[in-house]
């Protein structure tokens, strides 16, 4: 497990500092997104959920009654409940977007969702890597799926579209030098 807990590490430092192009990974899956509002703003919701639920999967007993989702944001929380109270425009439109989706089955519970990146059991397909711009109007969310053409997204989808996507493209592995050419976001 210390190697798994050593990974959620690395992924997590991936959220503020990118990656160098060397690190010797031959494919990457991304999701092209339209965020519904500024790019920087979209960019710092992903991180914001992201970096706790990192730090909750490399710290956290999965198997307590409860998990410590203090950090998590309060808007992500809200919308990601089963009866969710008044979330803000973006993350409700989201929540919306993604039922509309092909393939997906409905909103996700909180707990649910953060028992994805459990490492002793965690059924996540990816890992982050990175985000880019390759248009002013597009980003890209880089993952690390390992080069399988197909791998269970639904929980980034999830994260994606509440943050506040207008669109997400279903995931395309590439080549990893095509990520290394491209402008980071935010």
């Amino acid at each position: 497990m210390d190697d798994a807990v050593d990974e959620l590490v690395a992924e997590r430092r991936r959220l503020t500092h990118r990656p160098p192009d060397d690190e010797g990974i031959p494919a990457f899956a991304y999701l092209e997104v339209r965020p519904g509002a500024a790019a920087e703003d979209y960019v710092h919701r992903l991180r914001a959920v992201l970096d706790p639920t990192l730090a909750i999967a490399a710290t956290a007993d999965f198997d307590a009654a409860e998990l410590p989702t203090g950090g998590i944001p309060d808007w992500f929380a809200r919308v990601s409940g089963q009866e969710p109270p008044a979330a803000p425009e973006f993350a409700a439109a989201g929540r919306e977007r993604y039922a509309a989706h092909p393939g997906t089955d409905g909103p996700w519970e909180l707990r649910d969702w953060l028992s994805r990146f459990e490492p002793e059991y965690g059924m996540r397909g990816w890992a982050w890597w990175d985000i880019t711009a390759p248009a002013p109007d597009r980003l890209r969310i880089w993952v690390d799926c390992g080069t399988e053409p197909w791998f269970a997204h639904l929980d980034l989808l999830w994260l994606a579209y509440t943050a506040g996507a207008a669109r997400v493209t279903p995931p395309e592995v590439v080549e990893s030098v095509i990520w290394s050419t491209e402008p980071p976001a935010g």
